[in-house]
């Protein structure tokens, strides 16, 4: 497996033809001062931008009109000196230049739509035209001239299009143009062959050369993507539309691939594109050490000016997170994720079912952010992978099960491993019953909605003793074997045009002969989507109903500390040290912004700007029957006191900023 570098910066340069002095104020001292200060240990920099323009001489490519010298060759230069990595960054999908050139190789829309010649804006570039020849010639030419650390290929995807090639390869092939799910499954075939091109290029001189095709997201159940890469770069910019749930998904499935990984933010208050954009230094802190928590490496994004000149701001901002990034490594290093509890991937499920890529999954990102914010020891998989080493397996939502699925999780819960399933998840494929036995006889589709559910005695977690509503409708079902958790009250009637009561909807009229929730000792079934509607509305009173449902099957959580809602916690093994590493983080998140016009991104941004120190928090770790020599605040080098109870250490770190990561050695 590659190894990456833990603190890494990527640095676009996408230059526009118009502007002067490309380069000009380049200068190798400032250039090395500006990556030590910043702690810097690799580099991403540009061969070519989106703008289709080169930083170097090239035979193949466009020079940049206006750059002084060559500034490519003097970035990897400066970076040899001080040990520094220089990855090369060659855009893929959006080359400005070439399309001017040469417009019919574009990507061409069903309609015929190529794109609007007044928006400002890139323009895509078609796979499977004669460009693919261009690119592969420009990969080529960067590689055998230039000595980089890798190549990171950009704006990759399967994009339908209607172009003159694809037209005659579709028809060629006996694929009809006007299917849309053909035409889809016709553009996967295009980009296995970029895939397979491209890779090739890049490995025309090393064989072993690390590379790296972006997507902006990783796709869960997607193996062509990692297919033809060394290793995974996870684009996750918080406040620039990705949040901070997002990252966490993310590392947690790809820390199941063979990958080593890498997470990436930026320092902007936005996204990519924002010169003068500085988010607080709290806030990259935070998103650095989250990212060395949930065990990859670090990439903060950049811009350099056009003028060459890295910014001093911008490097002390960085330095200041990578400092401390650089303090945890010892702690990071091979470090292996425990997880106890597995998502199976609702993202993966459905792209493996033939359903269209999709970058969110609502169900996904609801069971995920219970879990996080449960501070459960969790991971998140596909079904392709080994179920074994969980206790428990989570099925949110709209897990569609096949005969493969089925057969696999039988065996599961044969082995001892329990189950929650929800809404449509577990259902066979016609729905007239279950997959596994949880249990249950599937009746049918409610009619109600919203409806309400009562949580019984053993949901201790749910302070509500009353009905409280829950939304998506539900599926009714008949205990044939399973114990009933929460029952149901339907309500008056449904809202519509001649029947409705107040602002929203009618409050509860009776009891309903169907279950909210059931048990058989194997398997919990939720009837309603409990995880789309924890995404959609964040009811704290559902994540009970699902805590509740987890230390039923699977007892106590081994690690329990008194961590805020808004904590975040992992739990990692060194067994070369001999030591498990605990780690905490606790950020203020706040939205702020509004709608505005002249804005490119008009959503609320999350912002950490406060660092809130948070004190005596206490941690109970199960070891069983280890041994444990010590319990010592990391990097600091405190000792903590501790006792031991029933298979646990229990201590207390007395405070907590931002991150902080304990070494309980055994």
């Amino acid at each position: 497996m590659y190894k990456l570098r833990y603190r890494q910066i990527h640095l676009d340069f996408h230059t526009s033809e118009k502007i002067p002095g490309i380069g000009s104020r380049f200068d190798k001292r400032q250039w090395q001062e500006a990556l030590q200060t910043g702690h810097i240990d690799s580099i991403t920099i540009f061969s070519k931008c989106h703008h289709g323009l080169s930083y170097h001489d090239t035979d193949v490519g466009v020079r940049h009109p206006h750059m002084e010298g060559e500034l490519l060759p003097q970035q990897i230069e400066a970076c040899r000196e001080i040990d520094v990595n220089c990855p090369v960054y060659i855009s893929a999908g959006l080359d400005e230049a070439m399309i001017q050139r040469r417009p019919e190789w574009g990507v061409v829309g069903k309609g015929g739509k190529v794109f609007n010649p007044l928006a400002a804006g890139f323009k895509r570039l078609c796979f499977n035209a004669p460009y693919l020849d261009y690119l592969c010639a420009q990969i080529e030419e960067v590689v055998q001239r230039f000595d980089t650390n890798g190549i990171f290929l950009d704006i990759i995807g399967a994009v339908p299009c209607y172009c003159k090639w694809c037209m005659e390869s579709m028809v060629g092939e006996g694929i009809d143009p006007e299917n849309d799910d053909q035409v889809r499954q016709f553009s996967f075939k295009v980009l296995e062959n970029y895939y397979r091109r491209t890779t090739a290029a890049c490995r025309v001189k090393d064989a072993d050369l690390p590379v790296f095709h972006n997507s902006g997201h990783i796709y869960k159940g997607l193996a062509l993507q990692a297919q033809y890469g060394s290793h995974l770069e996870l684009e996750s910019l918080p406040t620039g539309g990705w949040g901070y749930d997002h990252f966490p998904l993310s590392a947690k499935y790809a820390g199941n691939t063979e990958y080593d990984v890498l997470g990436m933010t930026g320092k902007f208050q936005t996204t990519w594109g924002e010169f003068g954009g500085f988010k607080r230094d709290v806030a990259l802190k935070y998103e650095c050490a989250a990212m060395v928590a949930f065990g990859s490496k670090c990439s903060v994004g950049d811009q350099l000016h056009p003028n060459g000149e890295m910014n001093g701001d911008t490097y002390s901002l960085i330095g200041a997170a990578y400092d401390h990034v650089e303090q945890c490594e010892p702690w990071c290093a091979d470090a292996q994720q425990i997880a106890e509890i597995a998502i199976v991937s609702h993202e993966a499920n459905q792209h493996l079912s033939g359903q269209p890529l999709t970058r969110q999954s609502i169900p996904d990102e609801g069971a995920g952010r219970m879990l996080l914010e449960a501070h459960a020891l969790f991971t998140l998989i596909d079904e392709s992978m080994d179920f074994s080493p969980y206790k428990l397996l989570i099925f949110p939502d709209e897990i569609a099960f096949s005969d493969e699925l089925t057969a696999k999780v039988q065996a599961f819960i044969a082995a001892g491993g329990k189950v929650i399933l929800s809404g449509d998840s577990g259902l066979n494929a016609e729905r007239t019953g279950f997959a596994i036995d949880a249990g249950l006889e599937l009746v049918g589709k409610s009619e109600w909605q919203p409806d309400y559910i009562v949580a019984g005695d053993r949901l201790k977690r749910v302070p509500v003793q009353g009905p409280f509503v829950v939304y998506t409708g539900a599926w009714d079902v008949k205990p044939a074997g399973a114990e009933i958790l929460a029952g149901r009250r339907q309500p008056f009637f449904n809202r519509r045009f001649d029947h409705f009561c107040s602002h929203q909807h009618t409050p509860d009229a009776e009891d309903s002969p169907y279950p909210a929730a059931t048990s058989n000792g194997s398997v919990v079934y939720f009837a309603h989507k409990l995880f789309t509607n924890y995404r959609q509305l964040g009811q704290p009173l559902y994540r009970d109903l699902v805590e509740d449902a987890i230390e039923l099957l699977i007892g106590p959580s081994t690690v329990n500390t008194s961590l805020p809602v808004g904590g975040r916690l992992t739990l990692t093994h060194q067994p070369d040290q001999s030591r498990y590493v605990l780690h905490l983080l606790y950020a203020a998140l706040s939205k702020r912004g509004a709608d505005v016009a002249s804005a490119r991104h008009v959503q609320p941004v999350e912002i950490i700007e406060d660092e809130i120190p948070l004190h005596d928090i206490r941690c109970e770790v199960e070891v069983g029957q280890q041994e444990v020599k010590s319990v010592v605040l990391a990097p600091q080098g405190d000792s903590l006191g501790f006792t031991r109870e029933n298979g646990r250490v229990i201590f207390t770190v007395p405070q907590l900023r931002s991150h902080q990561m304990v070494e309980i050695t055994c």
